[in-house]
């Protein structure tokens, strides 16, 4: 039996017909009246690359990180510590569609092809002063454009940032690219490679302008042209095939010994970064038999990023939420399975939960085929006492436990779940959970909610707007604080 919680929920569920994951470049609404990212197609049997590449000298990243009990919280911070603060007003910034706190707490914003920073100590945006990186030639989907579009920006090490693009995800001939050197090269299939992903950005040297870094190349997988192509983000298990290149979602990890590191949602699963380096890419999948494909992967756009009290990278796709606890090797992060080539002590990434919420998307994987629904998840967070909560568009806000010693991970029961109501709404766009206990609720067309400890859903006053589009929880400051992109402005909240 599914138990509810706060009320009735009131909302129109989304629907619409199933596609699988690889990319299609047809937009559709989404409940906000907004254009929705491209709906995923149909992966091409298996998923590209799983066999293939050689194995050069990978680039030296340095000793994994050190083990240990996270830093306690740094006081106050260099921003204000008043319980709510109008960022956008006090520090005149436009609407913007992302944002982003660095090492140094220094704040970074994203406005399309216009990045900028306010630093810790100023009272000023800093701006680039002309677009850089993969927004450097236009945003579109001619020959020559890197890019179509951009609203992912993640906080990196102190006075960096990594900001996410967008790229047609379906390239006409299929996934696989020759590399130079090889028979079927194309020099305009090669600089598809080139398209979308991720830039690592600065402020200069001399503090005048926003610079570009670098752009991701450095594979930390088995297989990669050379590192001296700067050809963005591939496969890392096979570098002819450019699966992930639409980035729409990034959580940085704030503490524990993998701190500074970023994980970005693309339009076929999850990157790992660390640095300068990357290993990609990990996804909740399921997979279908159909008279006309055969056995084919549904992978679904990663919209929901998510980082456990334990430190684990929680998932969220158009079809399935995942944990997946990290690894200190980053080279096999991107492993679903132990391999006999790996190092003495070195261990893969492996799920400890990887399914379907039951409720809303019922059946067996083997029985779903083309036809199941999808979710649209778009956030998921775990709260101090323990609770897992994820939320979704037309989905609602659910509320679980995930016990891998009492079930099979790949699979819950219905009775785990229970659907939160009370913020008069089913559309539900971020989360943050705060070291209270408190779960910040961010709906598309409601504004600002707070679950609190005691599981009483309140409207949190002072925040005007109505969507919700990004929220992020640094627990490295005391008191705590959370900072809230609504109709694209910053809200900061301290003492959560």
């Amino acid at each position: 039996m599914i138990r509810r919680l706060l009320g009735a929920s009131v909302g129109v569920a989304v629907m619409v017909a199933a596609w699988a994951c690889g990319g299609s470049d047809k937009p559709g609404p989404d409940s906000t009246g907004e254009p929705e990212p491209p709906v995923p197609e149909e992966d091409a049997g298996t998923d590209a690359g799983t066999d293939g590449g050689g194995t050069p000298e990978p680039p030296d990243a340095g000793p994994p990180p050190d083990a240990g009990e996270p830093p306690p919280p740094k006081p106050e911070g260099p921003w204000p510590t008043d319980a709510l603060t109008n960022y956008s007003s006090k520090y005149a910034i436009p609407k913007v569609v992302g944002v982003g706190v660095d090492g140094a707490h220094n704040i970074w914003f994203l406005n399309r092809e216009r990045i900028g920073v306010l630093r810790a100590g100023t009272d000023k945006v800093l701006w680039t002063s002309q677009p850089i990186g993969q927004a450097s030639r236009g945003f579109g989907t001619g020959s020559d454009n890197l890019a179509t579009n951009s609203r992912v920006i993640c906080g990196g090490k102190a006075g960096e940032a990594y900001v996410g693009y967008e790229a047609v995800n379906d390239i006409p001939g299929g996934q696989r690219i020759a590399g130079r050197g090889e028979a079927d090269f194309s020099e305009e299939r090669y600089l598809e490679f080139q398209k979308g992903d991720v830039d690592v950005v600065a402020v200069s040297d001399d503090g005048t302008d926003v610079v570009l870094r670098e752009h991701l190349y450095r594979s930390k997988g088995t297989s990669r042209p050379s590192r001296n192509e700067p050809l963005g983000i591939r496969n890392s298990n096979d570098f002819h095939y450019d699966e992930d290149r639409s980035v729409y979602s990034c959580v940085r990890v704030m503490q524990g010994p993998y701190e500074g590191e970023v994980y970005v949602g693309t339009n076929h699963g999850v990157t790992r970064v660390r640095g300068y380096e990357y290993s990609s890419h990990r996804h909740p999948a399921y997979w279908v038999t159909t008279p006309t494909s055969g056995r084919s992967q549904r992978a679904g756009y990663t919209f929901g990023l998510g980082i456990s009290k334990e430190g684990h990278l929680l998932i969220a796709n158009d079809w399935k939420i995942g944990i997946l606890p990290p690894n200190a090797a980053l080279e096999w992060w991107d492993s679903e399975e132990h391999k006999p080539e790996m190092p003495a002590g070195v261990e893969p990434a492996l799920y400890t939960l990887n399914t379907f919420v039951d409720p809303v998307n019922p059946g067996n994987d083997e029985t779903r085929s083309e036809t199941a629904p999808f979710n649209f998840w778009r956030a998921f967070q775990q709260t101090a006492d323990g609770y897992y909560y994820v939320g979704g568009l037309g989905t609602g806000l659910w509320q679980f436990q995930a016990n891998p010693q009492r079930h099979n991970p790949s699979k819950l029961a219905d009775s785990d779940y229970v659907r939160i109501e009370g913020a008069n709404t089913s559309d539900y766009t971020a989360l943050a959970a705060t070291r209270d206990g408190s779960l910040f609720v961010g709906t598309a067309d409601h504004g600002l909610w707070r679950l609190t400890p005691g599981k009483q859903m309140e409207k949190v006053a002072g925040v005007s707007g109505s969507k919700v589009q990004q929220l992020i929880y640094d627990p490295r400051v005391t008191p705590g604080a959370l900072y809230a992109l609504v109709d694209g402005k910053l809200y900061v909240l301290r003492g959560y």
